[in-house]
């Protein structure tokens, strides 16, 4: 199938049909048949994930849904855990990267070859695992650099087996013996999360100097805590002198240690790589890495003649050890010092991406506890949509909605072929099947080499304003190669109108002038409502300077020019579209069917909202309308004394505006951001962050 070839249609209602949208079991299903191939470049393609796979993903996400109720709904028996329930949930994944932590070091060789029954973990570590594979980019790293990690990727099988199971009560069933006899054997763990959290209140950290054990609270009520903004403890070795120890202390520590590690420049073991610097955009990078971490070593070394390096065999443990405390105190024992001895003034797109894994002292390189709560926004809307629950897809034609997102999918990566530069934002329907393709790593890794020639990273954290703007640019890139719109669901597009937007939604329900595509959706308020732009991974991140502060603020106020400018001229052209759209509307009331789409008489479809309004002024908002897409962040600058949970070093907040980064550290400076719409500008909400 080739671009000259016409893609299969199906056929909507008939005009004149009745047919109300608001009711899905009323929809007759359409007359289409789903294409078997697919063309992704210059290849063509069977279909690279199975709609089976996409059920039991959506099965998994319904499962870690209702665990969130559960949460949502507990009184927690543990002192010090904030009542409100993001707070509590953000509380529970950070107990559950700790769980998926002990029970990934704890795994062995030989464990590979049990049963998925007996080896895969609890609900809670589960959802830890499948927010790490959503970072496609640091797992692959992680599983060619941390030993860990490389014998993780060996059960991935097992994971892949659970998908291809959508019906089975594994994730509803009580857990077998054995299966929980497996996870206490590797863990000392109960299986059970809400029986752990009683008793798991305190871990051991280890003094970045003198590498002793700490034993630290989770939650204090002096918010110093290990989980918790303001952490901070001490070495409780009388003859340690390393003083107070923070996160990024021991983000510094984890550094150093990395730097530490043998590397050759005829030969680079995998596990000697700086985190980042594997798979990068240019080749060339990974070799300026390591030959900067080398040079860091050598300047590190100290040269008089009593030296502990000198007492130990070069590349043993404890020459690394030496050559770690010395590269530590190189930097003055501080993060940002010890990144200075990497000497990467001149490419800060490199240091960047190296510096944003060192952010506690846990071996991977996602910041985990933020991956699981970036989820959870795309899991609510999943769950929201309905598509979560068991048999809903099970009826006649509803099976044709996973197929309309399975081809968008792959038109989403022909999409990123032909712009190997751009920057492209999914849709919620495409990048549920986006997802399902990254849970099988391997494959997601020859699938992207042997059709797109690269690996395609999911980027999980994207600020805010450029995540609206790539949305702009994928908006326009579709329109030009498919010949059909992006978006369905009715919420704004930037770059559109107002009077744009209103008469293309009236437009939809004109007659026909051609068969539709595959591409172009049946009416189904949740088909419609999933090709809602898929937001989950928009962070704002927070300045951690006054200075960084006051470019982030003229950034903001540059692009607030721009949508002042561009409101303005929207207002120019929105009377006139408006009064074309209220014709057109006319027509549709006439006929008998405008208020199956939800239009009241004499009332009109306000898309920026995504409400009707009627003759009287009020709103009916649909179950399955959505909020404005893209709102301008503007930053208010606060001392650093305000609270916010899990700030800290490098902390941003999700796209609705709950903190998501658990880093630690001294972060400086705390900010308000208050939201403002681009086509309105009025502020709409804020949040303290």
């Amino acid at each position: 199938m080739d671009h000259s070839t016409p893609p299969p249609a199906y056929n909507s209602p008939t005009p004149g049909q009745q047919v109300d949208v608001n009711n899905t079991e009323a929809l007759p299903p359409p007359n289409y048949t789903p294409p078997s191939k697919f063309t992704i470049g210059s290849s063509t393609t069977e279909p690279l994930v199975r709609i089976v796979e996409v059920k039991g993903h959506l099965a998994l996400l319904h499962a870690f849904s209702e665990l969130k109720n559960q949460v949502d709904a507990l009184e927690v028996p543990v002192p010090h855990v904030p009542a409100d329930n993001e707070k509590k949930w953000a509380w529970f994944v950070a107990l559950a990267v700790e769980q998926f932590d002990v029970w990934c070091q704890g795994l062995k060789p030989g464990d590979k070859s049990k049963s998925m029954k007996v080896v895969l973990p609890p609900i809670d570590v589960l959802m830890v695992w499948h927010a790490y594979m959503l970072n496609p980019r640091w797992y692959a790293e992680d599983c060619m650099r941390i030993p860990a990690c490389g014998l993780l990727k060996e059960f991935e099988r097992h994971f892949g087996a659970l998908l291809e199971d959508p019906t089975s009560p594994f994730l509803t069933e009580t857990p077998t013996q054995a299966r929980q006899d497996f996870w206490f054997s590797r863990t000392s763990l109960p299986f059970d999360p809400f029986e752990g959290m009683k008793t798991m209140t305190n871990k051991i950290i280890f003094c970045p100097k003198c590498n002793g054990p700490i034993s630290v609270e989770l939650m204090n009520a002096l918010g110093t805590g290990y989980f918790q903004q303001r952490f901070t403890s001490t070495c409780t070795k009388p003859t340690c002198t390393f003083g107070e120890v923070t996160k990024e202390k021991l983000a510094m520590r984890k550094l150093a240690s990395d730097i530490a590690k043998k590397a050759e420049s005829d030969h680079v073991d995998a596990s000697s790589h700086l985190a980042g610097s594997f798979f990068t955009s240019n080749a060339l990078d990974g070799g300026k890495v390591n030959k900067n971490k080398q040079n860091a070593c050598e300047l590190a070394k100290p040269f008089y003649v009593n030296s502990p390096l000198n007492t130990y065999v070069y590349g043993s443990l404890e020459y690394r050890e030496q050559l770690c405390l010395a590269v530590m105190n190189s930097g003055g024992n501080t993060l940002l010092g010890v990144r200075g001895r990497l000497r990467f003034s001149t490419q800060p797109r490199l240091i960047g991406r190296v510096m944003s894994a060192y952010n506690d002292d846990k071996a991977y390189s996602a910041e985990l506890v933020g991956a699981v709560l970036r989820q959870g926004s795309f899991v609510q809307k999943m769950y929201d949509l309905g598509w979560t629950h068991a048999g809903y897809f099970d009826k006649a034609g509803d099976g044709l909605a996973l197929q309309h997102a399975m081809a968008r999918y792959h038109a989403f990566l022909d999409l990123m072929s032909s712009s190997p530069a751009s920057f492209f934002v999914p849709t919620l329907d495409i990048d549920l099947v986006w997802h399902t393709h990254q849970l099988f790593p391997q494959k997601y890794s020859s699938d992207c080499e042997q059709y797109l020639r690269r690996f395609i990273d999911h980027d999980d954290k994207v600020e805010g304003v450029r995540l609206s703007s790539a949305f702009d640019i994928t908006c326009r890139a579709w329109k030009e190669r498919f010949g059909v719109q992006y978006t369905h669901c009715g919420c704004p597009i930037p770059g559109d109108t107002i009077g744009q937007r209103l008469s293309r939604i009236v437009g939809i329900y004109s007659p026909p002038t051609s068969p539709p595509s595959h591409l172009m959706p049946f009416e189904r308020p949740d088909l419609l409502s999933a090709t809602h732009p898929s937001d989950h991974n928009a962070v704002r991140f927070m300045a951690q300077t006054e200075r960084a502060h006051k470019l982030m603020t003229m950034k903001y106020e540059n692009v607030a020019k721009k949508k002042v400018k561009e409101r303005e001229k929207a207002a120019k052209k929105a009377a006139k579209a408006a009064m074309e759209a209220k014709a057109r509307g006319s027509a549709i009331r006439s006929s008998g069917a405008g208020h199956q789409h939800g239009y009241y008489a004499d009332g009109f479809y306000d898309p920026y909202y995504a409400q009707s309004v009627g003759p009287d002024g009020r709103r009916s908002r649909s179950s399955y309308a959505h909020t404005a897409v893209f709102l301008l962040p503007v930053p208010i600058f606060f001392g650093a004394g305000m609270y916010a949970y899990g700030g800290g070093v490098g902390g941003c907040v999700s796209a609705d505006g709950g903190m998501v980064d658990s880093r630690g550290g001294c972060g400086s400076v705390r900010l308000i951001y208050l939201f403002y719409s681009p086509f309105d500008f009025r502020p709409t909400h804020f949040r303290s962050v």
